[in-house]
């Protein structure tokens, strides 16, 4: 008698009907996912990829595609999760327990992994915020060294002494990044105060010139500050120039060895070591005693 029942349901028009609305309900599920799947895609590559002379948000090409790629992922499997959802329901399945399933999942995923979320989110606002990139000189804590990798999850950090150091991303509190705008050379030159300062000032302003001339590292001066201290037995003088990134080493060098040379030329005297005549005195009376 069932089985009657069920053939004359296949012959009635509205058994047909109800088929042909939820072919056409699931056609319009899948096609309006595909459609959201390709209009966030765009939105997304519009947003970090625009086209050339189109305003668009700064960033570092290899920096942007990272960005637009983990997105990309991200909206992908959560617009794959609700199709596939709303695809049980027109089956008349229940996906109430699927749905409390995946949240308890996902919450025992992030209860489990903090430390892991925490290294991905704190990656991807590095890499947004554009704090530091690949071929930076960074400090990060005790560490500092060039960035040879950059990921969401950790920073690669080589040292000079060819050391790597991995650090998670999420340990990141504070960071101090060397090769953004300009360094500060600063050389400090001690003169006795038995030198002729107008020479001394003379000589250091030539020096200036000819570093600062000779020397494509240097971006603006040198130039002599002045007279910064007064100590026993010198004065102290400073010199200051502005210099490419990672290369205030190099002009400080410069600047001290051509001082030396034009201070030995001009016969300016070292400053005098006040403390070790007064010890030798000492050990020698002690000795004669």
């Amino acid at each position: 008698m069932t089985m009657e029942v069920s053939v004359e349901q296949l012959l009635t028009p509205e058994f047909w009907l109800g088929i042909a609305i939820r072919v056409i309900r699931l056609a319009a599920i899948g096609v309006g996912g595909i459609v959201l799947l390709k209009v966030t895609n765009a939105l997304v590559e519009q947003f970090f990829l625009p086209k050339p002379g189109t305003k668009k948000l700064y960033l570092e090409e290899k920096r942007a595609r990272t960005l637009s790629s983990l997105l990309h992922s991200i909206i992908r499997y959560t617009i794959y999760f609700i199709v596939a959802v709303m695809i049980l329901q027109e089956f008349k399945i229940d996906t109430t327990s699927i749905v409390a399933g995946a949240g308890i999942i996902g919450l025992a995923l992030g209860v489990g992994a903090q430390s892991l979320i925490k290294d991905f989110i704190t990656g991807f606002f590095i890499i947004l915020e554009d704090q530091y990139g690949v071929g930076d000189y960074v400090v990060i804590g005790d560490m500092a060294g060039t960035v040879e990798e950059l990921g969401f999850r950790v920073t690669k950090l080589r040292d000079f002494n060819g050391i790597l150091h991995i650090v998670p991303n999420g340990s990141v509190t504070r960071v101090s990044n060397h090769t953004r705008g300009h360094m500060l050379a600063v050389v400090n030159v001690p003169v006795p105060y038995e030198a002729d300062i107008d020479l001394v000032f003379k000589i250091l302003d030539e020096v200036c010139i000819t570093v600062g001339k000779s020397m494509t590292e240097v971006l603006d001066g040198p130039q002599v500050v002045g007279v910064v201290d007064l100590r026993p037995g010198e004065i102290m003088i400073r010199l200051t120039a502005k210099t490419v990134p990672l290369e205030q080493v190099k002009v400080e060098t410069a600047l001290r060895r051509l001082i030396k040379e034009r201070f030995a030329e001009a016969r300016i005297p070292p400053p005098l070591l006040l403390n070790v005549v007064p010890v030798a005195e000492k050990k020698a009376a002690k000795t004669g005693g």
